[in-house]
């Protein structure tokens, strides 16, 4: 299958070059020339779980003019740049391009659907981590499930299809009718581990190992929970609280992508992420002051780097 990778931080580039180890022309596009630089000139390379190095020639473009026509754009940027990359998906797409979301946050499909025809639009949630030790140069930190939903059931089977695709390239992955639990239950995730991470400077693994920032998830967790609770998402508080704890495990050399983009100046995506939980918990009357807590302890961050 032809595939087009919007993105090519640290998930771009792993999902790039084990789509393209898997028999796939890929093509990277990322508006950072030196990324793109970086990867043509010396290609992706992943240090893996197993300590062995991989390096994968997958060709990056800069410009949508340079990139050849694909039959799926897998989107793996920051969730504040959907909406530009939903416009310009629209330039490039045909009626059959399928567009997956592997996404951090909630707002991302409607941003996409905005532009792109709900049928050719898959949401997905992934538990594979990685970070970025410099452009294209990836350490691949945790294998996890990827899960896919079509936004209308009418193209579940087209979804099936996409996670035979990811599995046939060593990226376990399944399929969904409704992804929105699932989707909740990483928000949650990501609301406890991305902030405390980059506000202490520590990988996932050590989060759990001190008490205050223990306290400080199990706040992020219930004021996560209650908010998914009011919305109609029925998830509970025991196994979500056991599924970061079981996270931090898995993922416990991961660096977040959030104490990345504070370490390297960059915007990071806490309004999508903690920031949405605040948001909805004053819609539905639900205080979410640990997220609020959070929000405001990254952005006063970012004021000082950025």
């Amino acid at each position: 299958m032809k595939i087009l990778i919007f993105g090519a931080g640290a998930m771009g580039c792993y999902f790039g070059a084990m789509l393209a180890a898997g028999g796939n022309p890929v093509t990277l596009y990322d508006i950072d020339q030196n990324k793109v630089d970086a990867i043509n000139s010396q290609g992706i390379l992943i240090h893996d779980l197993d300590g062995t190095d991989k390096t994968a020639a997958v060709p990056a473009v800069s410009t949508l003019e340079d990139a050849p026509p694909s039959e799926l754009v897998l989107v793996l940027v920051k969730s504040y740049s959907t909406a530009r990359a939903a416009r310009e998906i629209s330039l490039i797409k045909t009626d059959e391009t399928r567009v997956l979301s592997l996404q951090n946050g909630l707002a991302q499909i409607g941003e996409l659907a905005k532009h792109i025809a709900k049928r050719q639009i898959f949401s997905g949630v992934t538990y594979q981590s990685a970070y970025e030790i410099a452009p294209g140069h990836v350490r691949h930190t945790g294998s996890g499930l990827s899960i896919l939903a079509p936004v209308l059931n009418i193209s579940l089977n087209a979804a099936m299809d996409l996670a035979r695709l990811l599995n046939n390239c060593q990226l376990p992955a399944g399929a969904s009718s409704d992804i929105n639990a699932i989707r909740w239950k990483k928000l949650i995730i990501n609301c406890a581990i991305n902030p405390l991470s980059a506000l202490n400077g520590l990988a996932n693994g050590q989060l759990t190992k001190n008490p205050s920032i223990v306290h400080d998830m199990m706040g992020i967790v219930m004021e996560g929970v209650a908010v998914a609770q009011k919305v109609g998402v029925p998830l509970n508080y025991g196994e979500m609280w056991a599924s970061l704890l079981d996270t931090c495990r898995t993922t416990a050399d991961n660096r977040s992508s959030m104490l990345e983009d504070i370490a390297k100046g960059r915007a990071t995506e806490i309004e999508e992420i903690n920031g949405s939980i605040v948001r909805l918990g004053e819609q539905h009357g639900v205080d979410t002051p640990v997220n609020l807590r959070m929000v405001r302890g990254i952005v006063a961050i970012q004021g000082k780097k950025i």
